[in-house]
């Protein structure tokens, strides 16, 4: 509208001038209707522009909570291209933004963290401020979806900070209320007043950010135990009153937002409203929360009958999701396993392919040496054999002419001179038509040999190269040789060789990896008569797992030596080894704690074979392996005594040994054995299985690395 008003202003301007001039009027005219077609060109184009933005932006919030990932991704991509030609960085750092968050929701948090840290490097490039700010925003919230809740909040904060030194009139309230939330599922309440309090302060707060901070409040005071110095009537004063804020901020926005049905429900429990309790709990979008709020109204009713199935139902239903997502997370692990078997096995077939060729080349150099041997033998023998018919020419020739000297006795003394003179003729012929054969032979002879001896001279450079490369495969072959055993050498060192002499303890372990460098381990450490101590089997083999298993040994002692117990060794193991796993590297544990005083013993089995105790299995929990996935809850175990009984923890390098028909050793010779040596010591009982191994493969290759642990409390 402005530019129409404008044009019009123009317009009025040049009708109302003085037209002396006709030819004047008449430009003016035309470069009024041409400026007035390019703005209205301008103007239209401008006005398409932002309709197609506006319409993609549709789009993308209508696709962002289905599952079609195709469309999500190439309406996104247009829209980011339509704001980038627009010059709107809002809007396009919106889109990428979308995209990341996309991603993490569903369950593919690695390629939303990669993609918010693409948005965050193009902004940092461009000196984008905006799109830095929005970077940092994103990834403390898929930071905050995983559970890394302390990077979150530095990374919240950083963004906080970022927006009110570059943008003070814009408001933070979004990175605030998700600070809030952080706090509220760690369970600092003042922390979450804290920050919904400073959101509710910002600048231009939009007023769904205000119904969110105030929701914040609300679920920060619904626990009364927080408020054990305060009377119930306080308390209640207190809630009622935010409650009341909260409805003025709802009635302002328009509708509620997604804690409406908890806060109402939490409402009606702090007016002992129970049965309408109930019935707003059926309007709570999770499952999981839903059963959950039904259990605490039921315990505050007093009917702890129902209280006690509802409950038994929330953990059949949460043990049925884990179950689930787990089963889908190993059967991503196994296929990746696979795959990196695979590749590791062509890798492997190449390199045999290329052994064979170089063994074909030095077959074919020594063949070919040979056969230039065998020319010369034969060149030789032909030199022979011309020298001998040249003789054998002579002798026919002084025959011939001893023959005509007889002849010529009987013939008259007139015919004497004139045979006489005709022989020495014919001699002569005969010696110009040898000597012309001989010419003859020795040039085909002389150019026969220079031809071989260039082709000699080729085939010994042919081979020449050949040694070089051989050589220099060699070489390296020797230095990774080389390497592989230096690896060895610190890997080995890096587990116990030497053990324990006490009276009240006997232990001995062994550890022989398949390859030069394995994945298994174990470890212990005796701290006042406390037996801390672990076995074991990092996926896969080689030189990747000998790095991940050096990293599960160092963690696991600086642990122990803070007295923590099993499961909580292997919850501090899991959340440092599956931070920045990108490989989907895991280790099976068993991680112990013995009493050498009482013979006590607390365990936590991390999906490892379960061990035995006096030939006897274990009955274990089934945890996870450590490092498939952070927050994974880990439960331990106990024994009473195990004064006198030996404890044997093993990898499956010890059942799964296999011999030249693939046969396994097995759990039963294993038990059946092991229910045979109770009254042997520890070493005698790892020495024995280690040879009955090694009778069993009957020099077949080790198919896994094999590593045992036996302890016996005296």
């Amino acid at each position: 509208m402005a530019y129409y008003f404008k044009v019009s202003i123009l317009f009025r301007t040049f009708a109302s001038s003085e037209t002396k001039n006709d030819g004047s009027t008449l430009i003016k005219v035309l470069l009024l209707a041409l400026f007035l077609a390019v703005g209205k060109g301008v103007a239209w184009a401008q006005v398409v522009a932002a309709d197609d933005i506006q319409q993609l932006q549709k789009e993308m919030y209508r696709l962002y909570d289905k599952n079609d990932e195709e469309a999500f991704m190439d309406v996104t991509n247009r829209l980011k291209e339509a704001a980038q030609k627009a010059g709107d960085e809002r809007t396009f750092y919106r889109a990428w933004s979308n995209q990341a968050l996309y991603f993490a929701k569903r369950q593919q948090r690695n390629r939303g963290q990669l993609t918010a840290k693409d948005m965050q490097q193009y902004a940092l490039t461009h000196n984008d401020k905006y799109g830095i700010y929005s970077g940092t925003h994103v990834i403390a919230t898929i930071q905050g979806m995983m559970g890394d809740y302390d990077e979150a909040t530095e990374n919240f904060t950083k963004a906080v900070s970022y927006l009110h030194e570059h943008f003070p009139n814009e408001s933070a309230a979004v990175s605030l209320i998700e600070l809030a939330r952080i706090s509220l599922t760690r369970r600092a309440p003042e922390q979450v007043c804290r920050y919904a309090e400073q959101a509710l302060k910002e600048p231009n707060v939009s007023a769904m950010h205000r119904l969110n901070a105030w929701s914040m409040i609300c679920l920060s005071k619904v626990d009364t135990a927080y408020y054990h110095v305060k009377n119930a009537e306080e308390y209640q004063k207190e809630f009622d009153y935010i409650y009341g804020e909260r409805e003025k901020a709802k009635q302002a926005y328009g509708h509620d937002d997604s804690n409406g049905p908890i806060i109402d429900v939490w409402r009606k429990i702090n007016d002992h409203q129970y049965e309408e309790a109930l019935a707003l709990c059926e309007k709570v979008r999770s499952p999981l929360f839903r059963i959950n709020m039904q259990h605490l109204i039921y315990k505050r009713m007093g009917n702890y009958k129902k209280a006690y199935w509802v409950n038994l139902n929330y953990w059949k239903m949460r043990d049925s999701i884990n179950a689930v997502r787990n089963n889908h997370l190993l059967m991503e692990m196994t296929a990746a396993m696979d795959l990196g078997r695979v590749e590791l096995e062509a890798k492997e077939l190449k390199l045999h392919n290329q052994q064979l060729r170089l063994d074909m080349a030095a077959d074919e150099l020594e063949h070919k040496r040979l056969e230039e041997e065998a020319l010369m033998l034969t060149l030789k023998n032909r030199e022979t054999e011309l020298a001998n018919a040249t003789i054998r020419l002579e002798n026919d020739s002084l025959e011939s002419h001893n023959k005509s000297l007889q002849l010529s006795e009987y013939q008259s003394k007139m015919q004497a001179q004139e045979e006489k003179e005709h022989s020495h003729h014919i001699l002569i012929a005969a010696a110009g038509a040898i000597a012309l054969l001989l010419i003859a032979f020795l040039s085909f002879y002389l150019y026969r040999r220079q031809l071989a001896a260039r082709r000699l001279q080729q085939a010994y450079h042919q081979l020449e190269d050949a040694y070089d490369q051989l050589e220099e495969t060699t070489t390296a072959k020797e230095r990774i040789e080389s390497e592989l055993r230096i690896a060895r050498n610190i890997q080995m060192s890096m587990v116990p060789q030497t053990f324990p002499e006490r009276s009240d303890l006997d232990l001995y372990g062994l550890m022989t990896p398949a390859k030069e460098v394995g994945g298994d381990l174990y470890d212990f450490l005796i701290i006042d008569n406390q037996l801390y101590f672990c076995v074991g089997d990092v996926s896969g083999k080689g030189v990747p797992a000998s790095l991940f298993m050096a990293q599960a040994i160092r963690l696991f002692r600086a642990l122990a030596k803070q007295r923590r117990k099993p499961k909580d060794i292997a919850t501090r193991l899991n959340d440092e080894l599956s931070e920045n796993n990108d490989n989907g590297m895991f280790v099976t544990m068993f991680i112990g704690e013995a009493d050498l005083t009482t013979g006590h013993l607390y365990f936590c089995n991390a999906g490892h074979n379960p061990p035995l105790i006096d030939g006897e299995f274990i009955d274990v929990e089934s945890n996870a392996p450590i490092g498939l996935w952070p927050e994974a809850d880990f439960v331990g175990e106990e024994a009473d005594n195990i004064k006198g009984k030996l404890l044997f923890v093993y990898t499956d390098g010890l059942n799964e040994a296999e011999d030249h028909t693939q046969t396994q050793y097995g759990d039963e010779r294993l038990q059946q054995l092991l229910r045979q040596m109770k009254g042997r010591t520890a070493r005698q009982v790892v020495d024995t299985f280690s040879q009955m191994v090694a009778t069993h493969r009957n020099g077949a290759e080790p198919n896994d690395d094999l590593t045992m642990l036996a302890i016996r409390c005296l």
